[in-house]
């Protein structure tokens, strides 16, 4: 094994040797050169450059060809200068003769629009246009999206107005500008939103897509209690803005709850979304339909006739935060479980730690969407384990909540609750059992005389509070042990 070791050194310290080697350029070809052309150089130990230069501006590299050739790419901006390349131990090489440039003269064929919007894109025809470096609008610049020797294609700034187009390009005698449009009118559109997200939380950005959203120029996101009165209200500050999106994270003095947001864009106009949720604190989604996939809701095997599972069922969707539910329906009599989520391992990321010391303030709440369509199917937590020890059952859904005084609406989606620290007494850990079972129940009721009992569920998520601005139902002290 020592002897491996050293053979391993002695094979560490050699190529160091090599990379740290001095290069060398022994001559560049052509020595005059057009604006995004080629120039190939040759020397020694050019195989560990990392930039290479002419005069003082970079050129990229395009070719490693040997360690005594590459190439590189005159770029349209470059003036006459000595050649030099830079390698990653910061050993440079200069040529000792001057690369000169030529530029060659664009020129313009076809027609240009005489409008455009902000955002969008024209195409500029002509020739020798790779040694165009600036297009402006008026005083501003354009983004240069596409540039080829007969085709550019340049995005429209934001400066709207009768403007002319100008061109900028390098000469010998150094920049031209050149107009080839005049009372080009730059047109303003209006952002239009393609989606928010459906719920925020605290540490999270949100993401607003859409079309033209770099024009939108400040925002506000704000909550107010039910006569309309503000409870708290804050700027935005967007962290990303681009034609397609704005990001930003909700102001930190709101709390959880419904909140507004405007969005105010160039030339007065706003944008506002009313009525999102908000959850301030800690955070952790464990399911969701929209992007949480049906099998994760196991049916056990076994029953007879076995549960029937589904996306989305006989009932509209929860209020939020998607489009999608997991609907089952309980057939056979049996107080055997019928369903079985296994969180453990089919979402192990969001709940291994939800118990550990200090985290969600250690008050860890589950929440989550039920409804039964007026049926009373049993829900079994376990945690820690698979013994009667480990599981506690809710199926009694009358007189509950913290006071015992609530009758549940079971012909409705109802938000539930439940603290888990301490759930069960001396349990500290999910990672090796955290899941929920599902029972239709063994009495023979169920709505009509049909015998089947539904279980509809959605949004399981962790939070550090319980989340009551949005109607939660703490059933926490109406789970009962087994037996």
């Amino acid at each position: 094994m020592g002897v491996s070791c050293e053979a391993d050194l002695e094979i560490d310290q050699t190529v160091e040797e090599i990379k740290s080697a001095q290069p060398t350029i022994t001559s560049i070809s052509p020595t005059t050169a057009a604006v995004n052309s080629t120039v190939t150089i040759e020397g020694t130990f050019l195989n560990f450059a990392t930039k290479a230069f002419i005069g003082d501006i970079e050129a990229q590299i395009t070719s490693r060809i040997t360690g005594q050739r590459l190439e590189i790419q005159v770029p349209n901006n470059a003036l006459p200068g000595i050649v030099r390349i830079v390698t990653e131990q910061e050993k440079e090489a200069s040529s000792t003769e001057q690369l000169s440039i030529t530029y060659p003269e664009p020129t313009f064929t076809g027609t240009l629009p005489t409008e455009g919007f902000v955002n969008s894109t024209i195409t500029i025809q002509g020739n020798a246009l790779t040694s165009i470096t600036d297009v402006k609008f008026g005083t501003v610049s354009g983004v240069i999206e596409f540039q080829e020797e007969q085709a550019l294609v340049v995005r429209i700034p934001n400066n709207p107005g009768n403007v002319d187009i100008t061109l900028t390009y390098l000469s010998s005698n150094g920049p031209v500008t050149q107009t080839i449009a005049t009372g080009f009118e730059v047109i303003l559109p209006q952002p239009t939103i393609g989606g928010f997200p459906s719920v925020f939380n605290r540490d999270q950005e949100v993401i607003v897509i859409g079309q033209d959203m770099n024009l939108i120029t400040s925002g506000t996101v704000k909550r107010e209690d039910a006569n309309g009165m503000v409870l708290e209200e804050g700027d935005i500050t967007f962290t990303t803005q681009s034609p397609t999106e704005v990001r930003f994270m909700v102001p930190s003095n709101i709390l959880t709850g419904y909140v507004d947001v405007t969005l105010n864009f160039d030339g007065g106009g706003v944008i506002t979304r009313e009525g999102t949720p908000y959850i301030n604190g800690q955070f952790a989604q464990i399911y969701e339909f929209d992007t949480t996939g049906i099998d994760v809701m196991a049916a056990e095997s076994g029953r007879n006739p076995q549960p029937i599972r589904s996306i989305n069922g006989n009932v509209e969707q929860p209020p939020f935060p998607g489009t999608q539910y997991f609907a089952s329906e309980l057939i056979q009599v049996t107080g055997s479980t019928q369903i079985r989520p296994r969180m453990h391992e089919t979402a192990a990321e969001a709940t291994a730690d939800i118990l550990d010391a200090g985290n969600y303030g250690d008050n860890p709440v589950l929440h989550f969407w039920m409804h039964t369509e007026n049926t009373e199917p049993n829900l079994n937590i376990y945690i820690g384990g698979t013994g009667s020890a480990n599981r506690r059952l809710f199926g009694d859904y009358q007189d509950v909540g913290p006071n015992n005084n609530i009758d549940l609406d079971l012909s409705q989606w109802n938000l539930y609750a439940v603290r888990v620290k301490n759930f069960i007494p001396d349990v500290n850990s999910t990672a090796g059992t955290f899941e929920l079972r599902i029972a239709r129940g063994s009495d023979t009721g169920g709505p009509a005389g049909s015998g089947s009992k539904f279980f509809n569920f959605d949004w399981f998520i962790v939070t550090d509070a319980v989340l009551t601005e949005f109607g939660a139902i703490d059933i926490t002290d109406d789970f009962r042990p087994a037996g």
